[in-house]
Order: structure tokens, then C-alpha cells, then sequence
């Protein structure tokens, strides 16, 4: 081998470990931004918000229903009347003071059975007509919450949904993990129900309003969507009519 070939050899060999060692070396690329992540802490108050304002609605609904229980003979309002000691049963032992999936369906359980009374309203008790006032008001006040909730439910489940997804694959937030899959479950319901619970809810409200009618007894107009779009504005406008 001649002196220009041994040069040419040893530069060769000198030129490939340098750019082996370069890429060893060399920072690797940043990788593509990816999507960016739910703020799980924010999804779960905004599910626990949502949850809070459900309990508020479906109570006020069950306490209209209580309040109806004495207007009608007690035969006619057995099952109702045994829905809603379940319910209240269930209210006592509450943990964080919102309702479960079982409530819920209790709830919408009573509102069936008090509307199955549309076509027999007419036997009502002249002597309790009066209350239908009240029984009005607390129907508004559910159901103007229920057409809120039934538009942003949906959305905050699909947000609680994806903090889950987030979380896993992380076992250092198996509480939050935790936290969250109670939430979903229990707005699953929500959305589930929220539907026929507004269709019972409505029936038994236009029974108050026919009872009203026949006793020509004035009832006050809702309360604007405003007033009770949020938890807060809902428990204030339920406490005024305790």
C-alpha cells in the first residue's frame, strides 16, 4: 500500500467515530407539542359544582313532591310517598352532603308516579289546595336548573372523562383518579336522567297548575335563568322559600 492510500485510509477511519460520537452526543430534538392536558384539579371542581347544583335542583323537586303528598288522598300517593321516605332516608346519610346515582333515580322514580296522577287530578283535597303555591315555585326552581344542567352536564363529563384518561397511567394520583371516577359516574347518571326527570317533573308541575287553576289560586312567575344559573344563586333562591 502506497503512502497516498494509507493517508486516505486514515482519514476515513478518523471521520466515521467523529460523527458516531457527535451523535451520541448531540441534544436530541424536542419532541412534538403534544395536545395540551386537562387540568384535572379544574375538572374536578367543575364536577363537583355541577354535582352541587343537581342536589340543589332535585331536592327542591322532591320537596314540591312532599309538599303534594297532602293534597291527594293517601291511597292515590302510597308509592310516592314511599319513594320519598327512601329518599330522605338517604339524604340523612350523606357524606359530602350531595346526592348518589340512587338518589337520583329515586327522585325520578317519584316524579313518574306523581305524574301517573294527570288524569285523576280532580280528586284532590279542596282544604290543601293552598300549598300549591310553594309546590309551584320549587318545581320552577328545578326544572329552570335542570334545562342548565342537562346543556352543561354532558360537556363537564366529557372534560372529567378525559382528566380520567390523563390520570391513567399515573399512579402517584390514584386519590384524584379515584375522585374523578366518583364524578363520572354519578354525572353519567345525571345525564341519563335528566331527560325523562324533566318530562315527569313538567307533568307534575301542569297537575299544580290545573289544581290552581280550578282554585283560582295565584301562582308566581320563574325565577330568570340568571338567578339561578350557578350552585350559589340556586341555594339562595331555594332558601327564600323555606
Amino acid at each position: 500500500m502506497n503512502a497516498r492510500h494509507t493517508l486516505l485510509l486514515l482519514a476515513c477511519a478518523a471521520v466515521l467515530p467523529a460523527q458516531g460520537l457527535g451523535g451520541l452526543l448531540k441534544k436530541p430534538e424536542a419532541p412534538a407539542a403534544s395536545a395540551s392536558k386537562v387540568d384535572v384539579g379544574a375538572a374536578l371542581t367543575s364536577g363537583a359544582e355541577m354535582i352541587g347544583f343537581v342536589t340543589v335542583a332535585t331536592d327542591q323537586g322532591m320537596k314540591a313532591v312532599n309538599t303534594m303528598l297532602d293534597v291527594f288522598p293517601a291511597e292515590k300517593v302510597a308509592k310516592v310517598k314511599a319513594l320519598s321516605a327512601k329518599y330522605a332516608e338517604l339524604t340523612t346519610k350523606r357524606k359530602d352532603g350531595n346526592i348518589d346515582a340512587e338518589q337520583l333515580k329515586l327522585a325520578s322514580a317519584a316524579g313518574d308516579e306523581m305524574a301517573a296522577l294527570k288524569n285523576d287530578w280532580k280528586s284532590y283535597k279542596k282544604e290543601k289546595a293552598g300549598v300549591v303555591t310553594k309546590a309551584n315555585s320549587r318545581l320552577g326552581l328545578m326544572l329552570g336548573a335542570d334545562a342548565i344542567a342537562a346543556s352543561a352536564a354532558p360537556k363537564t363529563l366529557a372534560t372529567l372523562q378525559e382528566a380520567s384518561k390523563s390520570l391513567a397511567s399515573n399512579p402517584l394520583q390514584a386519590g384524584k383518579a379515584a375522585q374523578v371516577t366518583a364524578q363520572i359516574s354519578l354525572l353519567s347518571a345525571v345525564v341519563q336522567q335528566i331527560p325523562q326527570q324533566t318530562k315527569s317533573f313538567t307533568t307534575v308541575r301542569s297537575i299544580v297548575g290545573d289544581i290552581a287553576k280550578a282554585e283560582k289560586v295565584s301562582l308566581a312567575a320563574d325565577l330568570a335563568p340568571e338567578k339561578i344559573k350557578d350552585k350559589a344563586l340556586l341555594s339562595a333562591s331555594a332558601k327564600e322559600l323555606d
